[in-house]
């Protein structure tokens, strides 16, 4: 397996299912020496490296249920619709202690990004100085236009990665991948439109940076483009896709803890009902 990885999709608070995934895959010692967590996806990709099961779920619905830290109360008091401080700060030191040392001790590499607002373009990362370079490179991945601040990294404005390569195929087939796990969070029938009034807003708030919104044009098609070279990778034997069923949908910025719970559980029954399948094509 050594040269097999897991591509983690974004979406915010979908990503419980990709953490109820992971879950499936410490629970049944499914070691998968690479991991590229876009967006939301490193909130449940650095668990699985660390090793820590359920963290992924109780650091979003413990602090959620105790007290707010994202939704319009939230936008008022701090000017942001998520709380990215709390989320990267408080809950990885206090309230939900996350185990850098097992992370950063573990054969596993882990990669997310960003993308640099002056260019336009995905910046990678694969190193971490520590724990608080890790939590501030984490904070601009999740870092979405409009609902979260711009986050500096040695002065250069960042936002999430997954504005510029929601579905990182390419990149893992630079590393060398020849086995790809991906985990959607979307489900099979999904394609992402082109949202126009999206993009005027988008101008109007980030037209300093016009290089960034040239690129997010230009992402319906990109994002739709991947799929469909997943599409073939997954028919040639070299992808292996788990997505949530057709019924089940999740709104990406879901505050219902209930709701939330429920889409962790259908992440861990999907791998669960395909992990012969999924033990099959990593071991071809």
């Amino acid at each position: 397996m050594d040269n097999s990885g897991i591509i983690l999709e974004g979406g915010a608070m979908r990503s419980m299912f990709s953490a109820g995934v992971l879950d499936s895959f410490l629970d049944n010692k499914i070691e998968i020496p690479n991991v590229m967590a876009v967006s939301a996806g490193a909130y449940a990709g650095m668990n699985y490296v660390s090793g820590q099961k359920g963290r992924a779920l109780d650091a979003v619905i413990k602090p959620l249920e105790e007290e707010k830290y994202l939704g319009v109360k939230t936008f008022l008091k701090k000017g942001t619709f998520f709380d990215m401080d709390f989320l990267f700060d408080e809950i990885p030191k206090k309230r939900v202690p996350f185990d850098f040392q097992s992370f950063t001790d573990t054969t596993k590499k882990f990669i997310t990004s960003t993308v640099n607002c002056l260019t336009g373009e995905a910046v990678y990362y694969d190193e971490f100085e520590d724990a608080e370079h890790f939590f501030h490179i984490c904070k601009a991945a999740n870092s979405l236009p409009f609902i979260a601040r711009i986050t500096k990294i040695n002065g250069i404005p960042m936002l999430d990665g997954g504005m510029a390569d929601a579905i990182p195929i390419a990149r893992a087939l630079e590393e060398g991948w020849k086995k790809i796990v991906v985990v959607m969070t979307r489900n099979k029938d999904y394609r992402k439109k082109q949202r126009y009034l999206y993009l005027a807003f988008l101008q109007l708030i980030y037209h300093k940076y016009p290089k960034f919104v040239h690129m997010v044009t230009g992402r319906a098609k990109k994002y739709n483009d991947s799929l469909d070279m997943l599409a073939r990778l997954e028919q040639e034997g070299k992808a292996f896709i788990l997505r949530p069923a057709e019924h089940m949908n999740l709104k990406n910025k879901e505050a219902d803890a209930e709701k939330l719970r429920e889409y962790y559980k259908h992440g861990y029954e999907v791998a669960e009902d395909r992990r012969k399948d999924l033990m099959e094509f990593l071991e071809k």
